[in-house]
């Protein structure tokens, strides 16, 4: 077995053989190269839009929070609650407190949609 082995590699057509293999797995090393290179760019231009995106719906949802909290009457004791919370913990918080919350909020923009709608 040793010596076919032997034989094999030491054949005149064993040179240009292993040259045509070295060739073609060069050729399929740079193909997978270039393939990843082009994911690697589509993930990373897909993971900037999405980022832009969540920092967008961010500020909104920050925006529409802050809206809610209350009016002008107890501004400045929400902000001095609300400083050391997460937005989660805000909203939560928001969201369990009587009269102020999302429903009062809502009602809020309604009736400002309404006054809009006969100004126009």
């Amino acid at each position: 077995m040793l010596r076919t082995l032997l034989r094999a590699f030491t054949s005149p057509v064993a040179g240009p053989v292993g040259f045509a293999v070295a060739l073609l797995m060069c050729a399929l090393l740079i193909a997978s190269t270039v393939a990843a290179e082009r994911n690697e760019a589509a993930l990373r231009a897909r993971i900037e839009t999405l980022s832009a995106e969540n920092l967008r719906n961010g500020v909104v949802l920050h925006a529409r929070l802050a809206a809610c909290e209350g009016g002008p009457a107890d501004l400045a004791r929400t902000r001095s609650a609300n400083a050391a919370l997460s937005p989660e913990a805000r909203a939560q918080r928001l969201s369990a407190t009587e009269p102020q919350g999302f429903d009062v909020c809502a009602r809020m923009e309604s009736a400002d949609r309404a006054v809009l709608e006969t100004l126009k």
